[in-house]
C-alpha cells in the first residue's frame, strides 16, 4: 500500500508550521514504525518542520529528500497506513500513486544515418537569428522527463548530461545515478531537439534528464514524476544554480477515462499542485504537451493553468491533425501556444556499431520540446528572462498563424 502526500499550501507561506499535537502523533507513527521491521517506509520530500524526527529515525528507513513539501508513505500493515493518513490528511492532499503515460507514442517516419546539413528550422523560428547573436542557451538549466538520454550519441557525446534513472519500484533514496541511457529513443528525440550538437536549438543548455517512463510499456507514475521533480527542485537550490533560469519539458499525460472519477480528481489536484509549487515557489516555467488526441481532447498535466501548454504545427505552420486541443475543467481554452512538431529529424539511438542513428518523429511530443529550445533561448539572452516573465514573452512574441486560436492558442513560438 502506498500513498503520496502533498502539502496543500504555498512551501513558502506555511510549510515550516505543524500544531503539537501533528508533531507528536507523527513521532508516535515514526516510533511505532521502527519497532516493526521498517513495515513502513517514509520518505520526506522537504518537511523542515519534522527534520528532527527523521534523523532520529534514520536507521529504521526513513529519510529526508528536500524540496517539494511532501511524504511517500508505503506499508504492508493496513493499521499504519490508517494512522498516517489521520495525521497527514488535514494539511496534506492524499494521492494514490497512479500510473501516468505518453500522450501516444509518437509516429517513427524514417530512420536516418547522419545528422542534416543545413537546419531544419524555417527561418522565422529565428533559431538562426539567435545563433548570429551568440544566444545558445548557455547558462540556462532544462529538465526533462521522458524516456531518458542516450548520453553517448553523438549529438550529446561532448555534453555532461546530469541523469537520474528513477525506478518502477523506487528505493528508498528514490533513483540510480548512472550514464544516460535511453532504450525507448523518445527521450533521446526530445533531448536533442532542445540541446543537440549539431541539431538542438539551444545546445549549450545544462540538461538534467529524469529517465521515468518504461520503454515496452510508456508508463510512468506519480511517485517517480514526484521523485524526479524533487530531485531537478534540488539542483536549482545549490547555491551555483540559485540565479539561473529553469525550465522543465513533459511530454507526458493522462485522461480521465482511465481512471476512475473520484481518483482522477484526486490525482489531477496532486499534479495541479505540483506544477504550482514549480511556478510559484521556484519560478520554473513547466513546458507541457497538450496531447495527441485531435481537436476536442486535452490532456493533464497540460491542460493546467500552471502549464505552458503546446499544439503541433507543420513547416508550413499548418496544424497537425493530431493535436490536441479543447477547454479545460476550469474553463481555460488550450494549447496556449504552439511549436514545429511534424517530421522533426532529431536523434534516436546508436545501432550495434555505436553509429549514431537519427529519425524523423510527429506529435506533440515534438513541439514540446521546440518550444522548450526557444524558450531557452531568452532566458540565455541578456534578460534572462524565467518562469512566469518568461511565459509572458513566448505568448507575446508568438508568430500569429491563419488557424483557429483555439488550435494554436497565441501562435508559433519564436525567438524575434
Amino acid at each position: 500500500m502506498k500513498f503520496i502526500a502533498l502539502h496543500k499550501h504555498s512551501r513558502s507561506a506555511t510549510l515550516g508550521v505543524a500544531t503539537a499535537a501533528t508533531a507528536a502523533k507523527r513521532s508516535e507513527i515514526l516510533r511505532d514504525a521502527a519497532h516493526s521491521e521498517r513495515s513502513v517506509r517514509l520518505v520526506s520530500l522537504g518537511l523542515p518542520q519534522f527534520e528532527p524526527e527523521l534523523r532520529a529515525h534514520q536507521d529504521h528507513g526513513f529519510e529526508r529528500l528536500g524540496n517539494l513539501g511532501c511524504y511517500i508513505v508505503e506499508t504492508d500493515d493496513p493499521q499504519q497506513e490508517q494512522a498516517a493518513r489521520e495525521v497527514l490528511e488535514h494539511d496534506y492532499l492524499i494521492l494514490p500513486d497512479i500510473q501516468l503515460s505518453l500522450p501516444v507514442a509518437a509516429s517513427t517516419m524514417r530512420r536516418i544515418s547522419r545528422a542534416p546539413r543545413d537546419s531544419q528550422w524555417p527561418i522565422e523560428s529565428g533559431i538562426a537569428q539567435a545563433h548570429a547573436q551568440g544566444l545558445s542557451g548557455k547558462g540556462v538549466l532544462v529538465g526533462v522527463l521522458d524516456t531518458g538520454c542516450d548520453a553517448d550519441h553523438t549529438e550529446f557525446s561532448q555534453k555532461q548530461i546530469d541523469f537520474r534513472y528513477v525506478p518502477l519500484n523506487p528505493a528508498p533514496d528514490g533513483m540510480r545515478t548512472v550514464r544516460g541511457f535511453d532504450v525507448h529513443g523518445h527521450g533521446t528525440h526530445v533531448c536533442g531537439i532542445i540541446a543537440g550538437r549539431n541539431i538542438g536549438i539551444a545546445p549549450d543548455v545544462d540538461l538534467m534528464v529524469a529517465s521515468v517512463i518504461e520503454s515496452e510499456t510508456v508508463k510512468t507514475s506519480l511517485e517517480r514524476i514526484v521523485i524526479a521533480l524533487n530531485w531537478m527542485l534540488g539542483q536549482l537550490q545549490k547555491p551555483e544554480h540559485q540565479d539561473r533560469p529553469m525550465i522543465i519539458s513533459m511530454s507526458l499525460g493522462f485522461r480521465s477515462e482511465w481512471i476512475s472519477a473520484p481518483v482522477f480528481k484526486s490525482v489531477t489536484d496532486g499534479v495541479q499542485l505540483l506544477l504550482r509549487t514549480l511556478v510559484d515557489d521556484f519560478d520554473v516555467l513547466p513546458v507541457v504537451a497538450i496531447g495527441n488526441d485531435g481537436a476536442g481532447v486535452i490532456r493533464a498535466p497540460g491542460y493546467f493553468s500552471e502549464a505552458l501548454a503546446v499544439g503541433a504545427v507543420d513547416f508550413d505552420r499548418n496544424v497537425w491533425k493530431n493535436s490536441g486541443s479543447g477547454v479545460s475543467p476550469d474553463g481555460m481554452q488550450k494549447p496556449d501556444i504552439a511549436g514545429y512538431g511534424v517530421n522533426i529529424v532529431s536523434s534516436l539511438e546508436r545501432n550495434i556499431r555505436r553509429r549514431s542513428i537519427y529519425t524523423q518523429m510527429s506529435g506533440t511530443s515534438m513541439a514540446t520540446p521546440y518550444v522548450t529550445g526557444i524558450a531557452a533561448l531568452y532566458a540565455s539572452s541578456p534578460a534572462r528572462l524565467q518562469g512566469a516573465a518568461l511565459r509572458a514573452h513566448l505568448l507575446n512574441t508568438a508568430l500569429p498563424l491563419n488557424a483557429p486560436p483555439e488550435r494554436v492558442g497565441r501562435g508559433l513560438a519564436r525567438f524575434i
